[in-house]
């Protein structure tokens, strides 16, 4: 009888489903032996994750029974710290060293909040996120960019590519819309105006991961039903296969517009009032920043989406700005970011001592 492997020293901790094609790049660069994966949240949620994620090889365990084990990792890798085991962060439980791994750009108050006090090292995006990170913990940033979309940049020869299970018409051009969920979601408000352009284009809908089970989004996720949306993605989808085969990019508020940014694809935003007040983002949020730069639309200016897709002059000017804008917000290791997120956390305690 074959001896269960032991834990090893470094754990990625995981809630979501979605969180593999946020971490798979730096995973293949380690190598399945050179993690564990630690699943927590609902168990539909974990057993998504596991039939993906183990699926692909990787060791998962429940984090009960890591804490069951009295194990406890050198190093715990997350995307957040937002639970608790018996009055301490369950990140710090289950391992000693806590670092974190930033999802995404936007809703600044969630990004900056006051558990980022649990790290010791945080893997950001670049220099705008390490600033802010300095302003609101102790924590020591280190600019690794943007791994999910290193692929992007090395294979080139696969931009343009169109995933087969979409049926995309090859006539037309391909519009992605990356709505975010609850409150600041663009649904309600564009799920017209967005369905008003597929005799021209084909319509990608990409929702938000958690939209689908999230109840005060069931009646937004009923309504994209009523539209003929070339294809409406509701479940785990890798974001770089739509990425690659969109012209357009269409997006509210959260980080999907930061990475169609940090592509350089053609980016409007979608407003939603009031959204500057939302518990999650704020003034100086950079998601509500970028539409000093970014062209967006209001509710009420809806139905100019058809016009301004078709103008060639405003994406000329648009490809100016997202120059200076990614030059802002993102390390320019463009290809190579897993590389250094990994060598980051093999060389932690140097990074740790250096600040």
């Amino acid at each position: 009888m074959t001896s269960p492997k032991p834990f090893s020293r470094l754990a990625f901790f995981v809630h979501a489903a979605e969180m593999l094609n946020h971490y798979q790049a730096v995973w293949e660069l380690l190598g399945a032996d050179g993690f564990d994966v630690v699943l927590h949240g609902s168990p539909q949620e974990r057993a998504k994750s596991r039939e993906l994620i183990g699926g692909l090889g990787y060791h998962c365990h429940d984090s009960e029974q890591v804490l069951d084990a009295a194990h406890r990792y050198d190093i715990v890798v997350s995307n957040h710290s937002m639970y608790t085991h018996r009055s301490q962060p369950l990140t710090k439980a289950l391992g000693h060293r806590q670092v974190r791994f930033m999802y995404a750009l936007g809703k600044a108050k969630h990004n900056f909040a006051s558990w980022n006090a649990h790290y010791d090292l945080i893997l950001c995006f670049g220099p705008w996120q390490a600033e802010r990170l300095r302003e609101c913990c102790d924590a020591v940033p280190f600019q690794m960019g943007y791994p999910r979309y290193d692929a992007y940049f090395r294979d080139t020869s696969l931009q343009g590519t169109v995933p087969v299970d979409l049926n995309l018409d090859p006539t037309k051009k391909t519009v992605l819309w990356l709505p975010t969920w609850l409150e600041l979601s663009s649904i309600s408000r564009y799920a017209d105006a967005m369905a008003g352009l597929c005799e021209r284009y084909n319509v990608i809908v990409k929702t938000h991961p958690l939209s689908a089970e999230a109840p005060a989004d069931a009646g937004a996720m009923e309504q994209l039903k009523q539209y003929p949306f070339t294809a409406v993605i509701t479940w785990v989808y890798d974001n770089l296969k739509l990425f690659r085969c969109a012209d357009f990019v269409v997006c509210d508020y959260g980080g999907t517009a930061f990475g169609a940014l940090y592509l350089d694809k053609n980016l409007l935003l979608l407003n939603v009032p009031g959204a500057e007040q939302d518990e999650l983002t704020g003034d100086a949020s950079p998601d509500i920043l970028l539409r000093n730069d970014i062209f967006s639309l209001d509710p009420d200016t809806r139905w100019q989406l058809a016009e301004r897709l078709a103008d060639d002059q405003l994406w000329q000017q648009q490809a100016a700005v997202r120059q200076r804008l990614r030059r802002h917000y993102f390390a320019p290791s463009y290809g190579f970011s897993a590389e250094l997120a990994v060598l980051a956390l093999r060389n932690i305690e140097t990074l740790i001592k250096q600040g």
